[in-house]
């Protein structure tokens, strides 16, 4: 009997030993850079239990100016908050910080984020698939399991380790490069993250094109929940797509999360989800020239431009290559009638009996009343609220020539074109 009682309290031993051994959580980050950072703050704020794994001593990446820019924008979803909530003027989004400010920033940030863990000074050893869970295996001898992992670092060694081409994404980086207006494709739609292309290597090429990757070039093929942050990448061997480190960290990190939270695969992904769990943590994904980040519609013109209810302009400025949302401008009956027609087939009775070259007020809200199967009470509603509620400057007049801004405020609460679902090549999914 004695003898039982031994075999069963060394087995206690052993397998409390084991559990301490092992550490479960739901999303790994491994890495010492922007993008590892940004996915692991973004993970973590979305509500998944994460881990930052580096093997150097400290969390110390390189940012470039891009990424400090960016960082601000991180910052900003709490600061510009707070202070708001406190009346102060001051925004950090109106200061530029430097490379040893942003470091102490980004310090900041993650000693405060709740679910973040940060393990330094550790290496990987080995890492497979066990069913449904990874398993990496790390030098110190303890073994973390994960639904999810994030390969961040500098050369992405991890995907290397398993033998995983980075490149071979389910969109493929070439089929975001055009030299027309990329954003008349219906790819866009699905965009998370911002890059830029360098053209310096083509004769009478801009020299900096701002572009968005679409949630599909971020994703290996044959492989899931294993994502990585990308660095550089040359396409079509004479442009450079330099994506900015935190924006794709920040995408990749969402991403994850959704995994994880959801209990899902990167094969059964909800873009539309994704996209406004980063636009809730203001990532702009459409980094639109003319809109400020304290506009009170920022978020609609991010919807609608997604959607593309109304299209992305592009425009040139001293050798550079801009989006811009045009708020000022105006709408046509014919621009209109394609893009809603897709969304709502309904609306192609109206579009036959208005052809305009510029809407008015009353025009819309007509289109809307008839696309949306509503009643005079839509009408009064946005009269009601034009001042108040849309924080629109102008005053209300059905005559008027309504603008894209006030166009997009509209169809953004009247139409919610966002909720409607798409695939990882932006087509809706009715």
């Amino acid at each position: 009997m004695a003898k039982h009682i031994f075999g069963f309290l060394i087995l206690i031993g052993v397998s409390s030993f084991l559990s301490a051994q092992t550490i479960k959580t739901d999303v790994l980050v491994i890495g010492n850079t922007a993008g590892s950072i940004a996915a692991a703050i973004q993970a973590s704020r979305s509500g998944v239990k994460t881990i930052l794994l580096t093997e150097t001593a400290s969390i110390s990446p390189i940012l470039s100016s891009e990424d400090i820019a960016y960082l601000e924008k991180i910052q900003n979803h709490y600061t510009y908050k707070n202070n708001k909530k406190s009346s102060a003027k001051d925004s950090i989004v109106d200061r530029n910080i430097g490379l040893e400010q942003s470091s102490k920033l980004l310090k900041g940030i993650i000693d405060t984020v709740k679910n973040l863990t940060v393990i330094i000074n550790t290496a990987v050893q080995k890492i497979e698939k066990n069913g449904k869970k990874w398993e990496v295996k790390l030098q110190d001898g303890k073994l973390v399991k994960t639904l999810v992992v994030i390969d961040g670092t500098e050369n992405l060694a991890i995907a290397a380790k398993l033998k995983i081409d980075p490149e071979n994404t389910l969109t493929h980086l070439n089929e975001l490069a055009s030299d027309n207006n990329p954003y008349m494709d219906k790819l866009f739609r699905s965009s998370i993250a911002i890059g830029y292309y360098d053209g310096h290597s083509q004769p009478g090429a801009d020299k900096r094109s701002v572009y968005t990757l679409a949630l599909g070039s971020l994703l290996p093929k044959d492989v899931d929940n294993f994502l990585v942050v990308p660095n550089i990448h040359l396409i079509l061997k004479v442009l450079i797509l330099k994506p900015i480190a935190m924006s794709v960290g920040q995408a990749t990190g969402a991403i994850a999360a959704y995994c994880a939270f959801f209990k899902t695969t990167t094969k059964d992904l909800n873009a539309r989800s994704i996209q406004s769990e980063l636009l809730s943590y203001d990532s702009q994904i459409l980094p639109f020239k003319d809109i400020k980040f304290t506009d009170p519609n920022a978020m609609a013109f991010q919807h609608i431009g997604l959607c593309g209810l109304l299209k992305i302009k592009v425009i040139k400025q001293n050798d550079s290559t801009e989006m811009q949302f045009d708020t000022v401008g105006t709408v046509s009956s014919e621009e209109l009638r394609l893009p809603m027609k897709e969304y709502y087939s309904r609306s192609q009775i109206w579009f036959a009996d208005h052809k305009k070259e510029k809407l008015t007020i009353e025009d819309t809200i007509n289109l809307f009343m008839f696309t949306a199967t509503r009643g005079e009470e839509l009408r009064l509603e946005i009269e009601k609220n034009w001042k108040e509620s849309f924080k629109f400057n102008n005053s209300y007049d059905p005559k008027r020539i309504i603008s894209r801004m006030e166009f997009a405020v509209l169809a953004d609460r009247y139409l919610q074109p966002f909720n409607i679902r798409i695939d990882l090549d932006g087509n809706l999914l009715n």
